[in-house]
């Protein structure tokens, strides 16, 4: 009998790799995470939020990561690692096994360079060079 790997095995780990691109950094943890985010201290954005603080779409949040236009923190969570809570909180506690937070920062960056993308154009437009 095969002993049991646990959520996140070979096979996961494998397709979570496709994901990841120039932008992605890869934590094992949430107290390496918390290392790392001391360095932002704007705070974090999900993927979803910062589709939406640009007008976008998710999958164009993960064309960012893959072109190291942005970071994203991929932070893994085993699940052996969960179980020393109560269960209680377990109950409340999402099965995801990856979080992604991008930091905000990198958004107001792009979000930046969109808007002059925009101005140049609308410039343009107009017959102004």
């Amino acid at each position: 009998m095969k002993k049991k790997e646990g959520l996140i095995d070979k096979k996961f780990l494998a397709e979570e790799k496709q994901q990841w691109g120039k932008g992605t950094v890869i934590c094992h943890s949430w107290a390496e995470f918390e290392k790392l985010s001391e360095e932002t201290p704007e705070g974090f954005v999900s993927p979803g939020g910062a589709a939406d603080a640009l007008g976008v779409s998710r999958v164009y949040i993960n064309q960012l990561e893959k072109e190291g236009k942005i970071r994203a923190y991929r932070i893994i969570v085993d699940d052996k690692l969960k179980g020393s809570e109560p269960f209680w909180v377990r109950v409340f506690m999402p099965t995801k096994n990856v979080f992604i937070m991008i930091p905000s920062e990198d958004i107001a960056k792009i979000k930046e360079e969109m808007i002059n993308k925009a101005e140049a154009k609308i410039k343009k437009l107009r017959g102004k060079k």
